[in-house]
């Protein structure tokens, strides 16, 4: 995949599986800035094309040391503003035998939603990618789109357009760009803004902003996707970098010259549209425009090559959330313990991931390497979640170091949590000795921490390794196990002393 944009190019290649996910291989960016001068002369200039062309043969040459199958070269707002796009692409095809797909607006903008939201499964979301020449916005309500909108708000179009130089403004030019930024913002009631509705955004501003959040908040976790920001910090950090000077902002390791002369200009915008639209959250993606389009040709390559993307193959494309089924011969335990109290629809939920993990047949021989697999991962439920995840997959084999990472991130859990993790790992285990010896279980009664289980049990099922995992159960739930045993091939039924 090769992104050409406002302000840098970027090729990124992926290893796509069987069932069409796939993951980052390589990736390497270039600050092109393509877009340089397009506002005064609305076309691209010389210098910016032959550094531009240059990097495309940079990556030409990369891509042909590598088994690439498909290469699908992408163009944004540089290139679909400039009046000589065409003089461009021709000597781009002649140089690099690359034919780029010119993005419209509105194509940006839907790929790079379902880039995101692909990821985060968020339904009712106002999602925005903030790149070097413009601003993408999507609304949407239950996946359903409901307003696109595409805005000349892009990072450094702005810096360059209000005399940021090096990134830095002076005071007119800054509340200039404040004003024609807030003018060109819909205001919330025309965007059909509702109660439930989640900020979503990506973007490098944005990644830099929340790496610096990080930092300076010092979290746990070397993780991105999915990480939360409050308006808070946004405006805070805003003002902040509006004052610092050009060389103080590049020493700032999280952001570094490779973003300090647009962070001033971007972080605006985005301080601006969470307060014109009444977000005190923002979530961060790491999925966009390349992942979506990427998404949208695994799923339909008509779609792709056409020029109209429709709603049902963005819905397609994102697909429905993901309800990983627990075995389905303890489906009804698991909806026993749901009904009685004893699980609730967050522990499902990391239950659920974690049965799809175990699915796939991870291996368990490294805790560490294990955990460290799980959260390098980018999913749609929120960090502390994916902890509990990583940690309960542990704890079934080596609680001891479930127990040493849990206390490495203790900072954003709780001892509530903790519990989870145990609750969540008993029921993996419980759950893997009835699937893997064909037996049955069933919640028979609840009450005053007592609980009345009935097995039905195959010739498989050792009475040792049964009353061991039932021990672990009845330690993680605080509650008393009363077993009765039945086999599957008799009408007897007998107590299983734990």
């Amino acid at each position: 995949m090769i992104d050409l944009g406002y302000n840098s190019a970027k090729l990124v290649t992926y290893n796509v599986k069987d069932d069409d996910l796939f993951d980052v291989s390589q990736q390497e960016g270039v600050k092109v800035k393509l877009g340089e001068g397009l506002d005064e002369k609305g076309k691209l200039g010389k210098k910016p094309m032959f550094r531009a062309i240059e990097t495309l043969r940079l990556f030409k040459d990369i891509i042909q040391l590598q088994p690439i199958k498909s290469v699908l070269p992408l163009a944004t707002s540089a290139v679909r503003e400039a009046s000589n796009r065409d003089e461009f692409l021709g000597e781009v095809y002649t140089e690099t035998g690359f034919r780029f797909k010119v993005l419209s607006e509105k194509e940006e903008a839907l790929y790079s939603y379902v880039g995101a939201i692909k990821s985060l499964q968020i339904p009712d979301v106002l999602f925005f990618d903030i790149g070097g020449g413009s601003l993408e916005i999507v609304h949407a309500e239950g996946f359903k789109i409901r307003k696109v909108i595409s805005l000349p708000l892009g990072a450094l179009r702005l810096t360059q357009q209000f005399d940021g130089e090096n990134g830095g403004f002076d005071e007119k030019n800054y509340k200039d760009m404040k004003r024609f930024i807030w003018s060109l913002l819909s205001e919330k009631k025309e965007m059909g803004i509702g109660k439930d509705t989640k900020l979503v955004g990506v973007g490098g501003v944005l990644r830099a902003l929340a790496r610096y959040d990080q930092k300076i908040s010092k979290y746990p976790l070397d993780k991105m996707h999915n990480y939360i920001m409050n308006y808070k910090f946004v405006n805070s950090i805003t003002k902040q970098l509006y004052k610092m000077k050009y060389d103080d902002i590049t020493k700032i390791s999280v952001i570094g010259s490779s973003r300090a002369e647009t962070i001033v200009a971007g972080s605006c915008v985005i301080d601006i549209l969470m307060k014109k639209f009444g977000f005190d959250n923002l979530y961060v993606s790491n999925h966009g425009l390349r992942e979506g389009a990427l998404s949208i040709f695994l799923e339909n390559q008509k779609a792709y090559h056409s020029k109209n993307i429709t709603a049902e193959q963005i819905r397609q494309t994102i697909g429905s959330k993901i309800s990983f089924q627990p075995y389905q011969h303890t489906k009804s335990f698991i909806d026993d313990l749901i009904s009685s109290k004893l699980l609730n629809r967050r522990e499902l939920e990391i239950l659920s991931y974690a049965e799809k993990k175990v699915s796939e047949k991870i291996s368990f021989n490294n805790p560490q390497s294990l955990f460290y697999s799980i959260m390098d991962e980018d999913m749609a439920i929120n960090h502390v979640n994916q902890l509990i995840l990583g940690l309960a997959l542990v704890h079934t084999r080596h609680a001891k170091t479930s127990d040493w990472l849990f206390a490495r991130y203790k900072s954003i859990l709780s001892q509530h949590d903790k519990s989870i993790i145990r609750k969540i790992s008993s029921l993996i285990v419980l759950l893997q000795v009835m699937d893997q010896t064909k037996s049955k279980i069933e919640l028979k009664h609840y009450t005053d921490k007592i609980i009345e289980l009935h097995v039905i049990q195959s010739k498989l099922l050792p009475n040792m390794l049964l009353r061991n995992t039932l021990n672990k159960f009845e330690n993680a739930f605080d509650t008393h196990v009363i077993c009765t045993l039945r086999n599957n091939q008799s009408m007897q039924s007998s107590v299983l002393e734990l």
